[in-house]
């Protein structure tokens, strides 16, 4: 299962290289109310290069589409 929307390739990158488990957790943190910053920093730790601000764009991009 793709990530809905249109992912940049960062986090296209994250999801492909994630378990699906991983991919349930990360589902729930990136559609739900933990910061962009905190998400971000915690991928970093675990080897997932991605910025807050492209966490954030993309949960932007979502809501102008209505996904």
């Amino acid at each position: 299962m793709p990530l809905p929307g249109s992912a940049g390739p960062a986090l296209a990158k994250i999801w492909t290289d994630l378990g699906e488990r991983e991919r349930e957790l990360f589902f729930e943190h990136l559609f739900g109310g933990t910061s962009a910053d905190w998400l971000a920093t915690t991928l970093r730790r675990w080897g997932h290069d991605v910025s807050a601000t492209t966490i954030r764009t993309y949960r932007r991009s979502l809501r102008q589409t209505g996904v």
